[in-house]
């Protein structure tokens, strides 16, 4: 993880405290357990709630990474996206077509993106609370831009093994979407098969790579 998207985090949570652990504690153990690890495994549901329609929709799915540039996204009903360090495949079952583009450096994995939007957030507070009958630490922030949609993030972090249980993204029309996480797996060993596509018989292919120079 960049030192700058913990700079944020620190500056606010500095003075909060949650059962005498404050903020900048929190986020310190976070951080050293995220560079800690080599692989990483969870289950995820992603939630959506349109307020002005009063409905809910869902979608789980499975992560996998392995640094430095290796990370797999499954969807049910069998969209996918796989980085194999070289490159990164899109499979859109309903398109019929999986898109091919080059992997850069520059490129986040999913687990730093989840934390990505710290840079444009201000933690609030800090508070003691629970999650699906589980202990943690909520960071509560606001967006540093008060023409920003959206009007708070919402984060639980377990204290327990330092890991990201839930995001949640409240917006000022009272739509929110949230990633649950579960049945994290840290450090253990994921095949090489995992971080490979083979591409599916009769799928169209887009291939978004430069063509080798001849």
């Amino acid at each position: 993880m960049r030192l700058s998207l913990w700079a944020v985090f620190c500056l606010g949570l500095a003075a909060s405290a949650a059962l005498g652990q404050s903020g900048e504690e929190i986020i310190a153990r976070v951080q050293k357990r995220l560079s800690s690890y080599k692989t990483f495994s969870a289950r995820f549901e992603k939630q959506f709630y349109w307020a002005v329609l009063d409905k809910y929709r869902s979608r789980e799915g499975r992560l996998y990474l392995r640094r430095p540039n290796r990370f797999r996204i499954e969807l049910e009903g069998g969209d996918v996206v796989v980085a194999d360090g070289k490159a990164i495949w899109s499979y859109v079952v309903h398109n019929g077509q999986v898109v091919v583009s080059p992997y850069e450096e520059q490129i986040k994995t999913p687990w730093e993106v989840f934390f990505d939007y710290t840079e444009r957030y201000v933690p609030m507070a800090v508070e003691e609370s629970e999650l699906r009958g589980r202990p943690c630490y909520l960071l509560v922030m606001a967006p540093e831009n008060e023409a920003s949609v959206v009007e708070q993030m919402r984060v639980w972090v377990d204290p327990r093994g330092w890991l990201l249980l839930q995001v949640e993204q409240r917006e000022a029309n009272g739509n929110r979407t949230a990633y649950v996480l579960r049945d994290h797996r840290t450090n253990k060993r994921i095949a090489d098969e995992v971080f490979s596509f083979a591409v599916p018989e009769g799928v169209e292919v887009v291939d978004r790579r430069e063509p080798p120079v001849e």
